[in-house]
Protein backbone atom coordinates (compact mmCIF):
# COMPACT_ATOMS: atom_id res chain seq x y z
CA UNK A 1 0.00 0.00 0.00
CA UNK A 2 1.60 3.24 -0.90
CA UNK A 3 1.96 5.65 1.81
CA UNK A 4 -0.47 8.42 2.60
CA UNK A 5 0.23 11.74 1.09
CA UNK A 6 0.42 14.20 3.91
CA UNK A 7 1.36 18.61 4.10
CA UNK A 8 -0.15 20.90 5.91
CA UNK A 9 -3.19 23.11 4.72
CA UNK A 10 -4.87 25.98 5.59
CA UNK A 11 -8.51 27.17 5.19
CA UNK A 12 -8.64 30.56 4.34
CA UNK A 13 -11.62 32.42 5.31
CA UNK A 14 -12.78 35.59 3.59
CA UNK A 15 -12.14 37.98 6.52
CA UNK A 16 -8.56 37.35 6.47
CA UNK A 17 -8.73 37.80 2.02
CA UNK A 18 -10.43 41.14 3.50
CA UNK A 19 -7.82 42.16 6.19
CA UNK A 20 -4.76 40.83 3.41
CA UNK A 21 -5.94 42.81 0.34
CA UNK A 22 -6.76 45.99 2.69
CA UNK A 23 -2.56 45.74 3.96
CA UNK A 24 -1.67 45.16 0.32
CA UNK A 25 -3.50 48.15 -0.53
CA UNK A 26 -1.75 50.17 2.65
CA UNK A 27 1.41 48.88 1.02
CA UNK A 28 1.06 50.47 -2.45
CA UNK A 29 -0.07 53.91 -1.01
CA UNK A 30 2.69 54.42 1.13
CA UNK A 31 5.34 53.42 -2.10
CA UNK A 32 3.33 56.32 -4.04
CA UNK A 33 2.88 54.19 -6.66
CA UNK A 34 -0.63 55.03 -8.49
CA UNK A 35 -1.99 52.22 -11.09
CA UNK A 36 -3.70 53.20 -13.76
CA UNK A 37 -4.70 49.75 -14.81
CA UNK A 38 -4.72 46.71 -12.66
CA UNK A 39 -4.57 43.29 -14.37
CA UNK A 40 -5.69 40.01 -12.93
CA UNK A 41 -3.69 36.36 -12.90
CA UNK A 42 -6.88 33.80 -13.57
CA UNK A 43 -8.06 32.30 -11.27
CA UNK A 44 -6.78 33.14 -8.00
CA UNK A 45 -6.14 36.97 -8.83
CA UNK A 46 -9.44 37.61 -9.79
CA UNK A 47 -10.99 38.48 -6.27
CA UNK A 48 -7.76 40.36 -4.72
CA UNK A 49 -7.40 42.14 -7.68
CA UNK A 50 -11.42 43.18 -7.41
CA UNK A 51 -11.07 44.27 -3.70
CA UNK A 52 -7.82 46.11 -4.33
CA UNK A 53 -9.95 47.98 -7.44
CA UNK A 54 -12.39 48.82 -5.01
CA UNK A 55 -9.74 49.94 -2.65
CA UNK A 56 -7.74 52.02 -5.10
CA UNK A 57 -11.13 53.64 -6.88
CA UNK A 58 -10.26 52.08 -10.02
CA UNK A 59 -12.30 50.54 -12.83
CA UNK A 60 -9.24 49.53 -15.20
CA UNK A 61 -9.37 45.64 -14.48
CA UNK A 62 -8.27 43.12 -17.32
CA UNK A 63 -6.68 39.85 -17.02
CA UNK A 64 -4.52 36.88 -18.00
CA UNK A 65 -4.48 33.22 -17.73
CA UNK A 66 -1.28 31.56 -16.67
CA UNK A 67 -2.14 27.29 -16.03
CA UNK A 68 0.64 25.85 -13.43
CA UNK A 69 -1.30 23.65 -10.75
CA UNK A 70 -3.15 21.04 -12.23
CA UNK A 71 -4.80 19.84 -9.24
CA UNK A 72 -4.32 20.89 -5.29
CA UNK A 73 -0.49 20.97 -4.56
CA UNK A 74 0.02 18.76 -7.21
CA UNK A 75 2.22 21.60 -9.78
CA UNK A 76 1.88 20.76 -14.01
CA UNK A 77 5.45 19.85 -15.38
CA UNK A 78 5.60 23.43 -17.01
CA UNK A 79 3.39 26.53 -16.71
CA UNK A 80 2.40 28.56 -19.69
CA UNK A 81 0.44 31.22 -20.65
CA UNK A 82 -2.89 30.85 -22.37
CA UNK A 83 -4.83 33.91 -22.59
CA UNK A 84 -2.55 36.93 -22.72
CA UNK A 85 -3.53 40.45 -23.41
CA UNK A 86 -3.99 42.33 -26.34
CA UNK A 87 -3.84 45.92 -25.38
CA UNK A 88 -1.56 48.83 -26.03
CA UNK A 89 0.11 49.40 -22.31
CA UNK A 90 1.93 52.11 -23.52
CA UNK A 91 2.97 55.16 -20.83
CA UNK A 92 0.75 53.32 -18.69
CA UNK A 93 1.34 52.32 -14.61
CA UNK A 94 0.07 48.61 -14.30
CA UNK A 95 -0.40 46.29 -11.13
CA UNK A 96 -0.39 42.52 -11.75
CA UNK A 97 -2.19 40.53 -8.96
CA UNK A 98 -2.48 37.56 -8.11
CA UNK A 99 -3.53 35.31 -4.58
CA UNK A 100 0.31 33.91 -3.79
CA UNK A 101 3.81 33.75 -5.22
CA UNK A 102 3.73 29.89 -4.53
CA UNK A 103 6.68 28.72 -7.81
CA UNK A 104 6.39 32.30 -8.74
CA UNK A 105 5.92 30.87 -12.27
CA UNK A 106 2.77 32.08 -13.36
CA UNK A 107 4.03 35.89 -12.14
CA UNK A 108 6.47 35.55 -14.59
CA UNK A 109 4.95 34.44 -17.28
CA UNK A 110 2.76 37.02 -16.75
CA UNK A 111 4.92 39.65 -16.41
CA UNK A 112 6.81 38.40 -18.90
CA UNK A 113 4.41 38.52 -21.78
CA UNK A 114 2.73 42.71 -19.95
CA UNK A 115 6.44 44.13 -20.61
CA UNK A 116 5.85 43.65 -24.43
CA UNK A 117 2.88 46.02 -24.63
CA UNK A 118 5.12 48.68 -23.36
CA UNK A 119 3.98 50.24 -19.81
CA UNK A 120 5.94 52.79 -18.16
CA UNK A 121 5.74 51.50 -14.49
CA UNK A 122 4.65 47.85 -13.91
CA UNK A 123 4.17 46.56 -10.22
CA UNK A 124 3.12 43.36 -9.11
CA UNK A 125 0.81 42.73 -5.72
CA UNK A 126 -0.27 39.47 -3.69
CA UNK A 127 -1.99 38.74 -0.43
CA UNK A 128 0.73 36.34 0.29
CA UNK A 129 4.40 35.50 -0.82
CA UNK A 130 6.47 31.80 -0.13
CA UNK A 131 10.01 32.32 0.77
CA UNK A 132 11.03 29.66 -2.10
CA UNK A 133 9.70 31.31 -4.92
CA UNK A 134 11.23 32.35 -7.98
CA UNK A 135 9.84 36.09 -7.86
CA UNK A 136 9.00 38.34 -5.27
CA UNK A 137 6.31 40.66 -5.40
CA UNK A 138 6.79 44.40 -5.08
CA UNK A 139 3.57 44.52 -2.44
CA UNK A 140 2.11 41.75 -0.05
CA UNK A 141 1.11 40.88 3.14
CA UNK A 142 2.10 37.54 4.26
CA UNK A 143 5.35 36.18 4.19
CA UNK A 144 5.67 32.22 4.36
CA UNK A 145 8.83 31.04 5.08
CA UNK A 146 10.32 28.15 3.03
CA UNK A 147 10.50 25.68 6.24
CA UNK A 148 6.38 26.48 6.94
CA UNK A 149 5.21 25.75 3.41
CA UNK A 150 1.74 25.79 3.37
CA UNK A 151 -1.61 24.82 0.80
CA UNK A 152 -3.68 27.21 1.40
CA UNK A 153 -7.37 27.00 0.78
CA UNK A 154 -8.51 30.37 -0.60
CA UNK A 155 -12.72 30.69 -1.01
CA UNK A 156 -12.78 30.47 -4.74
CA UNK A 157 -11.21 27.01 -4.66
CA UNK A 158 -12.62 25.39 -1.69
CA UNK A 159 -14.56 22.98 -3.11
CA UNK A 160 -12.52 21.95 -5.86
CA UNK A 161 -9.41 21.18 -3.09
CA UNK A 162 -11.66 19.50 -0.82
CA UNK A 163 -12.55 16.78 -3.62
CA UNK A 164 -9.39 16.58 -4.68
CA UNK A 165 -7.88 16.15 -0.89
CA UNK A 166 -10.92 13.90 0.04
CA UNK A 167 -9.50 11.62 -3.03
CA UNK A 168 -6.00 11.43 -1.62
CA UNK A 169 -7.57 10.24 1.51
CA UNK A 170 -8.93 6.75 0.44
CA UNK A 171 -6.23 4.92 -0.81
CA UNK A 172 -7.82 2.40 1.46
CA UNK A 173 -11.58 2.44 1.64
CA UNK A 174 -13.24 4.64 4.63
CA UNK A 175 -16.84 5.52 5.42
CA UNK A 176 -17.37 9.69 5.22
CA UNK A 177 -16.49 9.81 9.04
CA UNK A 178 -13.00 8.22 7.93
CA UNK A 179 -12.50 10.72 5.38
CA UNK A 180 -13.18 13.61 7.75
CA UNK A 181 -10.85 12.18 10.27
CA UNK A 182 -7.98 11.31 7.36
CA UNK A 183 -8.39 15.14 6.37
CA UNK A 184 -7.91 16.29 10.07
CA UNK A 185 -4.72 13.55 10.16
CA UNK A 186 -3.52 14.14 6.85
CA UNK A 187 -3.82 17.98 5.93
CA UNK A 188 -4.69 19.41 8.92
CA UNK A 189 -8.64 20.27 7.36
CA UNK A 190 -11.51 20.64 10.11
CA UNK A 191 -14.44 19.81 7.38
CA UNK A 192 -17.95 19.29 7.84
CA UNK A 193 -19.50 15.83 7.51
CA UNK A 194 -21.92 17.65 4.65
CA UNK A 195 -18.87 19.30 2.93
CA UNK A 196 -17.18 15.62 2.77
CA UNK A 197 -19.83 13.87 1.38
CA UNK A 198 -20.76 16.41 -1.18
CA UNK A 199 -17.13 16.37 -2.42
CA UNK A 200 -17.24 12.29 -2.36
CA UNK A 201 -20.69 12.23 -4.35
CA UNK A 202 -19.12 14.57 -7.11
CA UNK A 203 -16.11 12.45 -7.33
CA UNK A 204 -18.39 9.31 -7.60
CA UNK A 205 -20.49 11.32 -10.38
CA UNK A 206 -17.13 12.31 -12.97
CA UNK A 207 -15.84 8.67 -12.17
CA UNK A 208 -13.42 9.21 -9.70
CA UNK A 209 -14.43 7.20 -6.23
CA UNK A 210 -16.89 4.55 -5.95
CA UNK A 211 -18.79 3.63 -2.46
CA UNK A 212 -19.15 0.14 -1.62
CA UNK A 213 -20.61 -1.00 1.18
CA UNK A 214 -20.83 2.46 2.99
CA UNK A 215 -17.39 3.14 2.24
CA UNK A 216 -15.19 5.04 -0.67
CA UNK A 217 -12.82 4.26 -2.74
CA UNK A 218 -10.48 5.31 -5.66
CA UNK A 219 -12.25 4.17 -8.78
CA UNK A 220 -9.89 1.59 -11.04
CA UNK A 221 -9.37 4.52 -13.29
CA UNK A 222 -7.57 6.23 -10.17
CA UNK A 223 -5.92 3.63 -8.40
CA UNK A 224 -3.95 2.89 -12.02
CA UNK A 225 -2.47 6.53 -11.38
Amino acid sequence: MAEEEKFLCKVVTWDEIDLWAKNVVKKIRASGFKPDMVVALIRGGLVPARLICDHLHLKNLFAVKVEHWGITAQADMKAKLVQGLDLDLKGMNILVVDDITDTGESMILSTDHLKTKGPAVMKSATLLHIAHSKFVPDFYDVFVPKDKWTWFIFPWNFHEDIRTLALKTIGSPKDTKGVVKALKDQFQIKADREVVEEALLELEDRGEAVCKDGKWAKSDKQSKR
